[in-house]
């Protein structure tokens, strides 16, 4: 058995924090494991403490896996059981394995709490990957499967997805399941299977427009209209992102968190750390600005005064 009883995972790469995690698990195999997952967006430290203090009854290891501890992001936290939790840490049951996942939380190196796991726990950190380890890791994982993956296709396939590492795992296994056991994914199969993700041109473009700049507002609309056949699907894409963008730094300008805008969402936290790295690179009176020409063009489509198409070109090119 492992003499690692605590582990916290920080970071923004999901893969590779779910694949250690995996591997954790894994190591226990020998024994009698029963797995506890707990979400501290909707519980506290002392329902978590008594999980962790519970000794198995039919299993030799209990695995509790904690997600979203957005307690971790603030200087303090006024949760009762903090100190019984930190005692805890100093010395935990022998048969409970306590794993924190806490990818994409905006960590406070001051949070009492973090400052304990820091003296009492693993802590593994995911902050960056090279695009060669994401290659790699889709190589190795088709491989578990005696699937062939083309170069072509793998690069091809990280285009398609666009960083959304969450989406990864599902398409690849969509992928895997489609060419089935000992198969070969090709880049035929990418363009099959896998719908590209406009969102980071779309920022492109929103960035383009709000400086104005006409040149890159030409090249990234030409992009975008050479991959989609519906013209309204990028208009509605702009529009829909920069009212995200646009809430999102106003949110933060009112002093809300990543995890009160993921509240605010009904989103994840993961997903509300993009909305807020995101949101920071713009000016919100500039995005007002630009919103209010949006609408305008808006009521002219609604109002039948000029077509669609033809009235987001001039939008755009008379910026």
């Amino acid at each position: 058995m492992s003499d690692d009883l605590l582990y916290l995972f920080t970071g923004t790469q999901e893969i590779f924090i779910q694949n250690r995690i995996n591997r954790i698990i894994s190591s226990y195999d020998k024994y009698n494991v029963g797995i506890t997952k707990l979400d501290l967006e909707d519980s506290n430290l002392s329902r978590l403490l008594e999980l962790a203090c519970t000794i198995p009854f039919l299993e030799d290891i209990k695995i509790i896996i904690v997600r979203n501890p957005s307690i971790l992001e603030s200087k303090e936290i006024k949760d009762p059981a903090l100190d019984n939790f930190i005692n805890y840490l100093k010395k935990p049951v022998e048969t409970t394995v306590l794993i924190i996942d806490a990818v994409n939380v905006k960590i406070n190196t001051t949070n009492p709490l973090y400052v304990a796991l820091s003296k009492y726990a693993m802590i593994i950190d995911y902050s960056q990957t090279e695009e060669v380890e994401i290659k790699g890791w889709i190589k190795r994982t088709c491989s578990s499967r005696n699937i062939e993956i083309d170069d072509n296709a793998v690069d091809l396939f990280l285009e398609y997805i666009n960083e959304n590492q969450v989406r990864m795992i599902n398409e690849l296994d969509k992928l895997m399941d489609y060419v089935y056991d000992g198969g070969h994914i090709t880049i035929d199969t990418i363009k099959l299977l896998v719908s590209k993700d406009l969102s980071k041109e779309i920022y492109k473009l929103i960035s383009a427009i709000i400086a104005r700049d006409q040149d890159q507002i030409n090249e990234i609309y030409s992009l975008l209209a050479s991959q989609t056949k519906d013209i309204s699907n990028i208009i509605n894409l702009v529009a829909s992102k920069m009212k995200e963008l646009l809430t999102t730094s106003k949110l933060l300008k009112k002093g809300y968190s990543q995890s009160d805008i993921a509240k605010f969402y009904s989103i994840t936290n993961g997903r509300a750390y993009y909305m807020v790295k995101e949101s920071s690179n713009f000016d919100v009176s500039a995005l007002e600005k630009v919103m209010i020409e949006i609408s305008n063009l808006d009521y002219l489509i609604k109002t039948n005064q000029i077509d669609r198409n033809i009235g987001f070109e001039l939008f755009l090119f008379k910026l």
